[in-house]
């Protein structure tokens, strides 16, 4: 996002720089490239959905409450 600010950051050090310009072109700059966030999202969701029925169709979770069980009863009988 910074990296496209540069050209018309830079463009104004003949100059002195207008800091309320730059601080608005990074307002502006962000707000629309949200959209591209909010446009990927789907993605994140669907890669988490194969993790976690990857996660369950291979045992790991029985294992890993099985390791909580353990850990939780080793830190009872530990002083």
């Amino acid at each position: 996002m910074i990296v496209n600010l540069m050209p018309e950051i830079t463009a104004g050090l003949t100059g002195s720089i207008n800091w309320n310009d730059a601080a608005h072109l990074l307002v502006v700059k962000s707000h629309l490239s949200s959209t591209l966030f909010l446009g990927q999202s789907y993605e994140i969701f669907t890669n988490f959905q194969k993790a976690w029925s990857h996660f369950v169709s291979t045992g790991q979770i029985g294992a890993f409450f099985i390791g909580i069980f353990i850990g939780w009863f080793i830190k009872g009988i530990m002083p």
